[in-house]
């Protein structure tokens, strides 16, 4: 740990780092794509430029969160993260654009039936997880609703409210709801 504070030190350091990347990657980059937007709202060729430079700061993003664990410790390590987000979106350089023909679309290309496979099994098996939890959270609010009804107290004679101990209609069919449906 002493050995990361020294080196951080020298450094951006990790807040002015994340500041910087988050100005300089999102937000300016954001607001000059919003201008491109409303510059070519008829030429949508106009924007795969920044199509390219999104896609490619989502892998960088997603990169960073594994390298940041590794690496932090090299020298210039965050100020090279600073040029790199920079290098990406510059007009002079167009990183992005570089980056993505000389290997983003060529590996997605390469295993883009395994990438669309793994996310449909994914789909899939998380679809099945949330209508399981959404039964069981719909099972249990039932349950709760029951036994919250059942402890209220009874203030209607035998014979009135229908027979079901309720105190009115509405609270009978709200009864009958949270018994659930019933079993032959």
């Amino acid at each position: 740990d002493r050995k990361r504070e020294e080196t951080e030190g020298a450094m951006l350091g990790d807040y002015l780092t994340a500041l910087l990347i988050a100005v300089l990657g999102y937000v300016y980059p954001a607001y000059l794509c919003f201008k491109a937007l409303e510059k070519h709202k008829r030429k949508p060729e106009a924007l795969r430029g920044w199509c390219i430079y999104w896609t490619v700061m989502a892998l960088y993003t997603a990169g960073t969160q594994v390298s940041d664990r590794f690496v932090f410790w090299l020298p210039m390590y965050s100020e090279a993260k600073v040029a790199f987000v920079v290098y990406l979106w510059h007009p002079r350089t167009q990183g992005a654009l570089y980056v993505y023909d000389a290997f983003v679309a060529p590996f997605l290309a390469k295993h883009e039936t395994a990438i669309d496979r793994h996310i449909d099994e994914t789909r899939v098996s998380v679809g099945d997880v949330v209508a399981r939890r959404a039964r069981d959270v719909v099972e249990f609010a039932r349950e709760k609703f029951a036994a919250a009804l059942t402890a209220l107290p009874q203030g209607a004679q035998r014979g009135q409210g229908g027979g079901f101990g309720a105190r009115s209609a509405t609270e009978a069919a709200a009864m009958a709801y949270a018994r659930g449906p019933k079993q032959n």
